[in-house]
């Protein structure tokens, strides 16, 4: 009996170890001159009712969230699981800084190079769960 209390306790507790976050470790970030950054800013202001099917967008499929910025100073975002909304952004320190009320909370997000000259850009912000940094495809963008 004293065996088998043992061994569940020992296989409980080994089960119990904390999960390490998988986060990409490996990732380089680069501050780029604000002409790298300005490829990503659609050449228009934001409109009443943004196009992101027309228009440069930075996308993330798994969280999901879709960015577009416009040479206005002002961004549109979707999160499908939330809402839609807009925002203001500016180019600080070699990255893109995003910030919007959503009426449930302040979004910051940076926008910030993995590749020399912006050619691959990551998205990083903090949520209710922690620290992120999404990996993001260019949608439109020649």
């Amino acid at each position: 009996m004293k065996i088998t209390i043992l061994f569940s306790l020992l296989l409980i507790f080994s089960s119990c170890q904390p999960v390490e976050k998988s986060e990409p470790s490996a990732l380089r970030f680069f501050k780029v001159d604000s002409n790298d950054l300005n490829s990503l800013v659609n050449e228009k202001a934001l409109p009443a009712i943004p196009d992101l099917t027309s228009d440069k967008t930075i996308l993330n499929r798994d969280y999901p969230i879709e960015v577009a910025l416009y040479n206005d100073g002002q961004f549109f975002y979707d999160l499908p699981n939330l809402r839609t909304g807009k925002g203001t952004w500016k180019i600080e320190d070699g990255m893109v800084k995003l910030n919007a009320d959503t009426g449930i909370f302040d979004m910051n997000i940076e926008i910030v190079a993995i590749k020399e000259k912006a050619e691959e850009v990551v998205l990083k912000f903090r949520d209710r769960f922690g620290p992120r940094i999404l990996n993001t495809e260019k949608i439109n963008h020649l």
